[in-house]
């Protein structure tokens, strides 16, 4: 999927934002919501989630979904919606790199072990 441009304060405040909600279709239609950790990377939202999921399930079944990023303090927000390429390849170098956006760099390996 190709990447979306954004300009530079839009940018800038996906990078930094750490609060994304992921929206997915249950098998009945109805919305199911998860906070998940990201990356802004190539105009692309890149999440990490393990198959035995709800939201990976979901997506399976049907890519479609949408996602919002919020600054409660700034009120700013970002909502997409779009479909998910899934991958369940050798995805450990960039779920490292995600895990470095959340945790100290001390903590880094004993999460990844």
């Amino acid at each position: 999927m190709n990447g979306t441009s954004v300009n530079a304060a839009t940018q800038a405040f996906l990078e930094q934002q750490t609060n994304l909600v992921l929206a997915t279709s249950r098998r009945d239609g109805s919305p199911q919501m998860s906070p998940v950790w990201y990356l802004w990377r190539d105009g692309v939202f890149v999440i990490s989630t393990i198959a035995s999921t709800a939201k990976w399930r979901n997506l399976q079944r049907d890519p479609r979904c949408a996602v919002c990023v919020d600054d409660p303090a700034t009120e700013r927000m970002v909502v997409a919606y779009g479909a998910a390429e899934l991958d369940d390849g050798d995805v450990w170098d960039r779920t490292r790199e995600l895990v470095e956006k959340y945790r100290r760099p001390d903590e880094v390996q004993g999460y990844m072990d």
